[in-house]
């Protein structure tokens, strides 16, 4: 039987390091992307037990000078909500609010 892809956006399998943080952590939680479209993303992370569904969060990218063509690696934050916590693949689903593209570039984390 086949499936069609249900989804808006085209999900590519690039895997990325993100850092991601929710109101009431104190660190950031490091994780890698499994896939990301423009408007979401799955997300691995040893971590993912701290989150929940509906949790707002804050992830950065750092895209590698590899991806990008940049002579430094360039780092983009934006706001996403957690639709799902995937206890089998230790990782988050969310969606961003504004389309990755529309991320804004960061030197630190604050």
């Amino acid at each position: 039987m086949e499936t069609t892809e249900q989804r808006k956006h085209l999900r590519l399998r690039w895997s990325f390091p993100v850092s991601l943080r929710k109101d009431g952590l104190e660190n950031w939680v490091e994780g890698a992307s499994v896939n990301i479209s423009q408007r979401g993303a799955f997300i691995r992370s040893e971590s993912w037990h701290l989150f929940q569904a509906q949790d707002r969060t804050v992830i950065i990218w750092n895209l590698p000078t590899e991806f990008t063509g940049q002579s430094e690696k360039i780092r983009l934050q934006g706001e996403a909500i957690i639709h799902r916590v995937d206890h089998e693949n230790g990782g988050i689903a969310l969606e961003f609010d504004k389309a990755l593209r529309a991320f804004e570039r960061v030197n630190d984390r604050s």
